[in-house]
C-alpha cells in the first residue's frame, strides 16, 4: 500500500512539475514569462507589452476566467508566432474604446478585433486593463 500512494504521489508532483516547469505551453509560443509571487494577470500583461485577453487566450486552460489561478513559478506563454501582439496600452481610469483607438491612431474596429473580450460598446473594458492597439489583427484564437 505504502508503495502504490508513493507512486501516486510521485505521478502528481511529476504532473506539477509538467506544468510549472511550462511543457504545457501551446505549440508556437514565441516568449514567456515565469509568474512571480503576487503577479496578476494585469500586472503580467503590463510588464511584458500583452494584452490581458492575449495572455488569457493563449494559455487556455492554465489561466481561469477571473486569473485567479497564477503560482509564483509558473511558465506562461505570452504570445504565438506570427499572432503575438506587443503593441499594447493600459486602460487608465476615463477612456473609452474611442479615445484609446484614437490615441492609437486605429479604427475602434481594430480594437475590437483584436480584443474580442470587449463588447461592442465597450462598457466592459476597465482601469488597469492591457489592450491590444496594433493596427494589424492579430487575433485568430477566441478566450473559452
Amino acid at each position: 500500500m505504502h508503495t502504490s500512494f508513493s507512486t501516486t504521489k510521485f505521478a502528481a508532483l511529476m504532473a506539477l512539475a509538467s506544468v510549472v516547469a511550462g511543457t504545457n505551453l501551446p505549440d508556437g509560443c514565441a516568449r514567456t514569462a515565469v509568474v512571480q509571487s503576487g503577479n496578476t494577470c494585469d500586472d503580467i500583461s503590463a510588464a511584458y507589452n500583452v494584452s490581458t485577453y492575449q495572455l488569457a487566450a493563449v494559455n487556455g486552460d492554465m489561466i481561469n476566467v477571473g486569473c485567479t489561478n497564477l503560482y509564483p513559478g509558473e511558465t506562461l506563454c505570452l504570445g504565438i508566432k506570427d499572432q503575438d501582439c506587443d503593441t499594447t496600452h493600459v486602460v487608465v481610469k476615463g477612456e473609452t474604446c474611442y479615445s484609446v483607438a484614437g490615441a492609437a491612431g486605429i479604427s475602434v474596429t481594430t480594437l475590437l478585433d483584436n480584443n474580442p473580450n470587449l463588447n461592442t460598446i465597450c462598457t466592459n473594458m476597465y482601469t488597469g486593463e492591457v489592450l491590444c492597439t496594433s493596427s494589424h489583427v492579430y487575433v485568430s484564437i477566441t478566450y473559452t
